[in-house]
C-alpha cells in the first residue's frame, strides 16, 4: 500500500543567528517601566523583531583597532538630550536600544530613532562603526547606501499617558505594543535611515519589496518619515495574537488611529520597508498539511511579499523536485496541492528564497586591527535621529508634533 510522509525542513538561510536587540533600562530615571509586564512587553517587541532578522552584524570594540575611540550618543529618553556613552561595547549580532518616557505633549505618544556617535580612529575602525561588516552601510555618498547597521539607539513613550500593556487584546489606554513595534521601525531605520531616504522620491517610497507589498508604489506622508495615512491596509504579519494575512492598518503610518478596537502590530508592508533598508528578513518557514493521502498533497504556509516559495518533493531525502514551481509571496496564507505524488513515499519541505530584483547589500573584508602607516587619523561625529508618532481618539488623526 502506498503511504506518504511529511518532512518539514528549514531552509538553509534560516539556520543563521537572529538579531539581539537588547533593551537597556538605564536611562528609564522616570520609572516607565517599573512593573515585569511592562518589561515583558517590550522585550516581546524586541524579540518580535529580532527573530525576523538575520544580518550578520560585527562587535563593535574600540580594543579590537589601534588608537580607536568613539562615544554613543543616543538621545536620553527622560530628558530628550544627546548623551554620550563613551567607549561602550556592542556585541555581535547585537544593537543596544536605550528606553523610558518623558512627558512628550501634542498628543504624541512615542519618539525613536538610531542613536549618534562621535569616533577617532582609522579608516578600519571608522567603517566597522559605520557599517558593522556591511559596505551598503558606510557613511560616504549617503544617497547611495542601501544599509542599515546601528549600534542601536533609544525610544521615549509618553509619561502622561494611559498605557494598555496587554500583548494580545485591546484593553483602556493606549496600546503599548502598536507604538513601540513603531518606534522600533524607526530604530530599525524606516524613516530614519539614509538606505530609507535615498527611496523616497516626490512623496513616494521606491524600495522594491515595498512596491511589490503594496501592488504600487507606496505614498508617504510629508517628511518621508512614515507611510501616508491614505495609505491603503495590508496583510498582517502573524504575532501578538493577531491572525497571519488579516487585512489591518499598518504599523508605520504617520499617525494610529486609537479607536479601542485596533490592535495595530506589523503588516506585511512594515516587513518589507524593513527589507529595503537593507536588513535580511527570514521569517520562519512551515508547512500546515491540510491533506495528505495517495492521491493527493495539500500545504499552506504563511508568506511575506518579499519572498517567493517552492514546494519541493523527494521519494528518498536526497534528490529533491521542484513541483510547485516559484510562488511569489502575497503576506497571506497561500496554498498548493500535488496532484499526482510519487509512487511509493513522498517527502515535501518548503524553501524561501529573496526575489532576484531586491538587492543583497555586499559584505566587507575583514578589517585590519593596525592601520597601514600611510593611513591618516580622523573623527567622525554623527548625530542621532527620532522621529515621533501620534494616536488620537477613534478617526481624528492630529498632525504630528
Amino acid at each position: 500500500m502506498k503511504t506518504l510522509a511529511l518532512c518539514l525542513l528549514i531552509a538553509a538561510a534560516q539556520s543563521a543567528a537572529a538579531l539581539t536587540i537588547r533593551i537597556d533600562y538605564t536611562y528609564d530615571t522616570n520609572n516607565f517601566f517599573n512593573t515585569q509586564v511592562k518589561k515583558d512587553a517590550i522585550e516581546a517587541v524586541a524579540k518580535f523583531y529580532g527573530d525576523l532578522i538575520k544580518d550578520n552584524l560585527l562587535r563593535i570594540d574600540p580594543a579590537d583597532f589601534d588608537q580607536a575611540s568613539w562615544e554613543a550618543r543616543p538621545t536620553h529618553p527622560a530628558t530628550g538630550l544627546t548623551i554620550s556613552i563613551p567607549g561602550l561595547i556592542v556585541p555581535e549580532n547585537t544593537i543596544i536600544v536605550y528606553v523610558g518616557s518623558r512627558v512628550l505633549g501634542s498628543q504624541t505618544l512615542g519618539v525613536g530613532g538610531p542613536g549618534g556617535l562621535s569616533a577617532g580612529g582609522f579608516k578600519p575602525w571608522l567603517d566597522r562603526l559605520a557599517g558593522r561588516g556591511s559596505a551598503g552601510a558606510l557613511l560616504v555618498a549617503p544617497a547611495k547606501k542601501t544599509d542599515h547597521c546601528p549600534w542601536g539607539g533609544s525610544i521615549a513613550f509618553d509619561s502622561a499617558s494611559t498605557w494598555n500593556f496587554s500583548q494580545s487584546q485591546n484593553l483602556a489606554g493606549y496600546e503599548f505594543i502598536s507604538i513601540a513595534l513603531h518606534e522600533m521601525g524607526h530604530v530599525l531605520g524606516i524613516g530614519t535611515a539614509e538606505s530609507w531616504l535615498n527611496k523616497a522620491s516626490a512623496g513616494f517610497f521606491t524600495g522594491a519589496a515595498c512596491i511589490r507589498s503594496y501592488g504600487a508604489t507606496p505614498p508617504l506622508q510629508s517628511g518621508d518619515s512614515h507611510f501616508a495615512t491614505t495609505t491603503n491596509n495590508s496583510p498582517t504579519f502573524g504575532s501578538f495574537s493577531k491572525a497571519h494575512g488579516t487585512i489591518s492598518p499598518v504599523a508605520m503610518l504617520a499617525a494610529l488611529t486609537e479607536d479601542r478596537s485596533t490592535f495595530v502590530v506589523a503588516t506585511d508592508l512594515d516587513l518589507a520597508a524593513l527589507v529595503d533598508c537593507g536588513w535580511e528578513i527570514s521569517p520562519p518557514l512551515g508547512l500546515t498539511t491540510t491533506a495528505l493521502n495517495p492521491s493527493a498533497a495539500s500545504f499552506t504556509w504563511k508568506s511575506s511579499s518579499f519572498l517567493d516559495y517552492t514546494v519541493q518533493r523527494s521519494a528518498d531525502l536526497l534528490t529533491f523536485s521542484d513541483p510547485s514551481g516559484l510562488v511569489a509571496g502575497n503576506g497571506k496564507v497561500q496554498t498548493w496541492s500535488d496532484t499526482s505524488p510519487l509512487p511509493d513515499k513522498d517527502f515535501y519541505r518548503l524553501r524561501s528564497t529573496r526575489p532576484t530584483a531586491f538587492p543583497v547589500a555586499p559584505s566587507l573584508a575583514a578589517a585590519a586591527r593596525t592601520a597601514p602607516p600611510t593611513e591618516a587619523y580622523r573623527t567622525l561625529t554623527v548625530a542621532p535621529v527620532s522621529v515621533s508618532c501620534c494616536a488620537a481618539e477613534m478617526d481624528a488623526l492630529p498632525k504630528e508634533r
